[in-house]
């Protein structure tokens, strides 16, 4: 059954050069932080990272000291049992709801479950359609 809370998510943009994921991660480890999910990406000469942590204060504050421009954005994180179909049941449930996504990404843990985090049209409604109300750090 899938677990869903509202969360913050961090957004890190930085100059598309190599090696900028080795120092958006180490200043988020130097700080004592674990990554729970990542996603990075490069468009145009910009990197872009969103990121779940698991504080993301001090997270923030490290990147920021790292010098790297970080903001805060609401998302809904949702662990589902890994397994074949949990997505898809996920997808199905929040479009029939009429909710819509406006990204996803997600990690495996330590393999009986995935954490999956996205951005709707409505998270709260996200969130009372995946059936479990809350709100995360």
């Amino acid at each position: 059954m899938a677990k869903a809370i509202r969360v913050n998510n961090l957004i890190v943009e930085t100059p598309d050069k190599v090696g900028m994921m080795a120092k958006v991660c180490s200043a988020i480890s130097d700080a004592g932080v674990n990554i729970k999910a990542i996603s990075a990406s490069a468009r145009g000469r910009k990197g872009h990272f969103m990121l779940l942590t698991e504080d993301n204060s001090k997270a923030k504050e490290a990147l920021k000291s790292a010098g790297f421009k970080v903001k805060e954005e609401e998302a809904v994180a949702v662990e589902l049992e890994n397994e074949v179909g949990a997505a898809k049941r996920m997808a199905k449930k929040l479009a029939d709801a009429g909710v819509d996504l406006k990204y996803c990404y997600g990690s495996i843990g330590d393999g009986t479950m995935a954490l999956l985090v996205f951005d709707s049209n409505d998270n709260e409604k996200a969130v009372r359609t995946l059936g479990i109300v809350g709100v995360g750090e």
